[in-house]
Formats: C-alpha cells, structure tokens, sequence
C-alpha cells in the first residue's frame, strides 16, 4: 500500500475536498436487496463478494444516481434492469445521498409498477461504468472484424499522452514508445488501440488480453474530468498480481489530483491489500438476505470466496497476533486442543469489525455458526474477549517480565543478557505492533517467530487455567448450537 498516497487522500476527503460525492446508496426490491445501504467513507472504495452476492447490482445502481452533463451519455435503470417474461421488476425503491459543495441533498429513484420514476432536477454530474465486456477481445466485438480485413488506411489519429504513456507502461511493466488509437478508412466511429515497443507497433487485435483493456482504460482515464464519479467492474480482470497493485496505486493518485470518486468491484486480494479499510466493503450474504461488512481484512473477504473445508464455528479476532494466541490458548491443554479442529480462526480487522460480524453472528444473519473474540481491551456485547484487560502484546510482554522472562533464553537460543535488552527496549516503543519485529531484528528472527514464542511461553507460564476453560466452553457452546 502507498501509505503517503492514502493518507494525503485521507486528509484532504476529511477536509471536504471531494465537492461531489455519492455517500450512501439504498437498493430495495431489485436482486435481492431488500433495503441494505452502502456507505462510502473514501474516494475510492473496492466492493468484494462472491458471484450473485450484489455487487454489479450496486454498481449499476451508482451509475444511475445522476443525471449525466452529456445527456447521451446517462445511464437509466431501465436499460441495466430489464423486465422480462421470466423477471418482474416492481416494488423498486433506490435511495441516495450525495453532497455537491457544503451541502448534502437525499433523492429517491422508484418502479412501483410498470414504469421507474427518476428524481426531477436530480444531481448532475459525469459518470463512468466500465464494466466486465471492456476485455472482450477486440476481434470478437461487433464490427471489429471488418476492419481487420478491410482497413487500408488511418484516417485519423489520437494519442495517449506523455504522462499517461508513462503510467501505462509502469503499471503493465513494460516500456511502451508511444499509445495511441487510429481510425480506419473502414469504420470511422470504432477506433483501433496502438502499443509501439522496441520492435515495432501492434494493435489491439493481437496484444495480450491485460494490455488490451488497460490501453482501453487509460484512454478513458486521460480524458475523465475533475470531479467525475467511476465506476470499474473487476477491475483487476486480465491482470497479474503486480500489475493490480500498480494500477491501484494510479487510481489512488487519479482520484486526488482530479477529486474524482472511484468504485471498484473486485475478487481480488492484491486490489484489496492496496486500500485501507475504510475502503473496503464485503457484500456477505446469508439465511437472512444480504449483510454488508465494512473494514474487513483482504484476508478474511478472500476467505469468503475460496472453496474450503467448513469448520463447525468461525471465531473472528482482530488480527494476526490476536490468532496466534487463541490458537496457543486452546492449544495449552489437551482437552481444549480438541477445539482447534472445529473451529477456523480468521482474522478480520479491527475491534469495530470484530463487533460488527459478532452481531451479525449473534442475529442469524451469517450463513455459519461463528463467534467473535475481541481483544482484552475492548468489550463488547456481543463478543467474547480474550484474557486480560490490554492489548494481547501488552498483556503478554508485561506478564512475562513480571516473572522474570521465564525459559525464554534457552527457548530462543539466545543468551539471557541480550535477549532482555531486546525485549525490554522494544517495550519502549509507544506502538505495541512494533514490539515483535523490533524484538526479531534484535535477535535475528521473524517476527511471527517471536510471538509464537512469547505466546506459548505465556500460556505456559502465565494464563489462568479458569479463564481459558471459561473461553473453550464459550466457543465450544457455539459449536455444539443448533
């Protein structure tokens, strides 16, 4: 992630540089929605979900929200939901809250019965939908294969810039001398994309699937004006992980130099690894409709997507660390080490994120038995929480000083004097995160490499006997429900 990017755009959203904005959308009757919103709290915002979970519907309800300033080129519900003998689209009510400038104005878009009625004077503004057949390959879209057997000339030509040249060829990785897009004497209204690299020029007809729709891309992305609303359907199609993370970043520094809001769709977790987590939302759905989840981890919104064996109970933690030592606790003792093989443990983010699924959880509305655990330093109603009344690495460090940094020497193969000079200045340190790698970069170890040390040593050491059987029949509760 470009940490000095989001962080700059962070600063600025914050100080309501984004003087058009689409804030919140609420999808009823149409696709399975039935009265969900979305809030979006970053200028660029990545929607994950499993196939059928909601996520095109979203998009293509954005894209309808405004009155486009190039009236030819709005979008209308009706072209994107379309009535059929076999799919009824009545009952439809979409809500919206968009702010231009200092104020925030709320619009409805409904289909009672046969017709959809759009808002009078609705907000204006210019809109992009890219959706999935932008990597069609060129031969195979209506009137492209004439072209390729009958042009025999240019009769015009447009290139991609300097700048955006540039752009493209670090984000595809390749050195590209010039792009642009030529129109035959065949067609004049379908234009052909150029790459011209150390050996020559090749059209789109035969460049590879991910150079194809990214010239295509970039071609829009030159011309999108400031304070424009886009939207990219899998925005990672036909790209390798580098280059996903390359044209994220672009996206990011697009959006703040131009203020313009972008809208990503995604089953990606290097697009996800790109944003922070107020950028990302997870369309969950369950025996209850559709749930939506903001902050969570890429790893747990990938998680959701893979094809894997299914635990009896799904135990939510804030993070990595938080893991590590539930798995050591169940793991202390052999009767709660039984649990380790029904449960999963995932990682989803922070304390807020952990409470959020913990009441999805508790409410049925998750498509699995599950529980959240929270950190000692938070507590929620709805959550259980693991020992103690601080943050897991304070808890632990502090603990394990107090009895003298019990086996830790001779566990980590390191003498007494150095290893405690580690530990103990690492303690300094005002971030906690930090303590384990600066603890590894002392010693010469991973940081996971670490924690799992510390956390096993505590539980050896430290943890109370009646706290962890307290947690395993809490867990073991869930699993045995229902």
């Amino acid at each position: 992630m470009d940490y000095a990017e989001v962080n700059a755009i962070r600063t600025q959203y914050q100080a309501g540089l984004w003087p058009q904005f689409l804030q919140m959308l609420q999808i009823e009757g149409l696709r399975g929605w039935s009265g969900q919103s979305v809030e979006f709290n970053f200028p660029v915002v990545a929607i994950v979900g499993e196939n059928g979970s909601g996520k095109s519907t979203l998009m293509k309800t954005a894209a309808c929200v405004y009155d486009n300033k190039d009236r030819d080129k709005r979008f209308y519900p009706s072209a994107f939901f379309v009535e059929t003998h076999w799919d009824k689209i009545q009952g439809v009510k979409i809500d919206f809250r968009v702010r231009r400038g200092p104020n925030v104005d709320s619009f409805r878009t409904t289909k009672p019965t046969q017709r959809w009625r759009v808002p009078e004077n609705g907000p204006k503004r210019d809109v992009f939908l890219l959706d999935i057949a932008r990597t069609l390959p060129l031969d195979a879209s209506v009137g492209y294969a004439k072209i390729a057997r009958l042009a025999a000339a240019e009769i015009e030509s447009a290139e991609i810039n300097d700048a955006f040249r540039e752009r493209l060829s670090h984000v595809l990785g390749r050195n590209y001398k010039k792009a642009r897009f030529a129109t035959s004497d065949v067609d004049k209204n379908r234009q052909i994309g150029l790459l011209e690299r150390e050996w020559g020029e090749l059209s789109q007809f035969h460049q590879g699937a991910g150079e194809d729709a990214t010239l295509d891309l970039f071609r829009t992305l030159q011309g999108i004006p400031e304070n424009s609303l886009l939207l990219i359907d899998e925005v990672e199609a036909s790209l390798h992980p580098r280059a996903q993370r390359r044209l994220v970043r672009f996206l990011l520094w697009l959006a703040r130099q131009r203020r313009i809001q972008v809208v990503l769709s995604t089953h990606s977790p290097y697009v996800l690894q790109e944003l922070p987590q107020e950028a990302r939302i997870l369309l969950l759905p369950g025996p209850q409709g559709l749930s939506v989840v903001y902050g969570v981890s890429a790893e747990f919104a990938m998680s959701r997507l893979d094809d894997e064996v299914h635990p009896e109970v799904h135990l939510f933690v804030e993070d990595r660390e938080a893991e590590v030592l539930l798995r050591e606790i169940l793991a202390s003792t052999e009767e709660t080490g039984k649990l380790l093989h029904r449960v999963a443990i995932n990682p989803v983010g922070p304390a807020n994120v952990v409470a959020m699924l913990g009441a999805l959880g508790k409410t049925g509305k998750l498509p699995y038995r599950s529980a959240a655990i929270v950190d000692g330093d938070h507590v929620d109603a709805n959550c259980l929480s693991l020992p103690g009344t601080l943050a897991p690495e304070r808890m632990v460090y502090a603990e394990l000083k107090a009895k003298g940094w019990p086996n830790l020497s001779q566990r980590f193969g390191i003498g007494a004097g150095t290893l405690l000079t580690a530990l103990e200045d690492a303690m300094l340190e005002p971030d906690h995160h930090k303590w384990n790698a600066k603890v590894g970069d002392q010693i010469l170890k991973s940081s996971v490499s670490v924690w799992e040390v510390l956390a096993n040593e505590w539980c050896r050491s430290c943890l109370d006997p009646e706290k962890r059987k307290n947690l395993a029949e809490a867990i073991t509760a869930t699993a045995d429900a229902g």
